[in-house]
């Protein structure tokens, strides 16, 4: 893996094995609950190293693909604004992640990793939310179908396209601050409309939490969802908790924090994540 960094406040990394946040959380949450678990462990504080996955499957979550997976190397740049942080809990690991660096300590900011039959991303800077769908084919990846059919909910500014002067491209549908009561308890029929759901939690009533439709969604029938956070202060701790109740069960968890504006330009070399675009045939 090459990485290249500049600038001095926060730099932003990724890695195809997971390195420990600083406040990496616990939870009885664990292998076989969804996410990318392993037997082994990464070598947590090893940044940018890359750990073995368990059992035999060459392309299973955690630790760097082997030559059989299907995979493609990622390049981008990104600058990150206020953020709060991402946790991996015991047992997981993911395809790749990002890093910003505030204080001499890393703190995850972007999560990436398949779930069940499907594939999830985690971020924690919805400001910068445009920049990262143009950083490489996100949606393609999350969805796995040419021209995924996608829908946004949640915070009306920055998960609504058009709300401000740069945000979401126009193809994404956006549903309200909530999805429509038509899903509630029918995963199926989200998944008949929809092939990737971006989800900004928070600044919204949380009428209802989608926890179940969103895991069966992913995992079950094999679509994507993009759960997009902020920093602490307009995310709430309702709002961590809330996010977090929907990501758990993948590994991903979002920590209530309030990352300085610290933009680094870091030229970001990621080799071989499995099930980058274009889609499988």
């Amino acid at each position: 893996m090459r990485l290249a960094l500049f600038g001095s406040i926060a730099a932003f990394i990724v890695a195809c094995a997971a390195s420990d946040d600083v406040t990496t959380s616990s939870s009885s949450v664990g292998p076989g609950s969804g996410g990318s678990p392993t037997a082994t462990s990464s070598g947590a504080g090893e940044l940018g190293g890359f750990g073995i996955g368990g059992g035999t499957d060459p392309c299973a979550g955690g630790g760097r693909p082997s030559p059989e997976c299907d995979c493609q190397d990622l390049s981008f740049v990104i600058d990150t604004q206020q953020a709060c942080s991402i946790s991996v809990l015991d047992g997981f690991e993911l395809d790749g992640e990002g890093f910003i660096t505030v204080q001499s300590q890393q703190h995850r900011v972007f999560a990436i990793d398949r779930w069940g039959s499907g594939h999830i991303i985690g971020w924690c800077d919805s400001t910068t939310l445009p920049e990262l769908l143009g950083a490489f084919d996100v949606l393609g990846y999350l969805g796995q179908v040419d021209n995924p059919r996608i829908a946004s909910f949640g915070d009306m500014f920055l998960c609504q396209p058009g709300a401000l002067p740069t945000n979401l491209p126009v193809e994404i549908e956006y549903q309200g601050e909530d999805l429509p009561a038509m899903y509630q308890g029918n995963a199926a029929a989200l998944a008949a409309d929809w092939d990737v759901l971006i989800f900004c939690g928070f600044r919204i009533p949380w009428t209802y939490g989608w926890a179940a439709e969103i895991a069966d969604f992913v995992t079950v029938h094999g679509k994507g969802f993009l759960a997009s956070m902020e920093y602490e202060g307009v995310a709430m701790a309702q709002d961590f908790t809330n996010m977090s109740a929907i990501t758990s069960p993948s590994g991903i968890v979002f920590n209530p924090l309030n990352l300085p504006w610290a933009p680094a330009s870091t030229n970001v070399e990621l080799d071989c994540v499995p099930d980058v675009p274009p889609p499988p045939k």
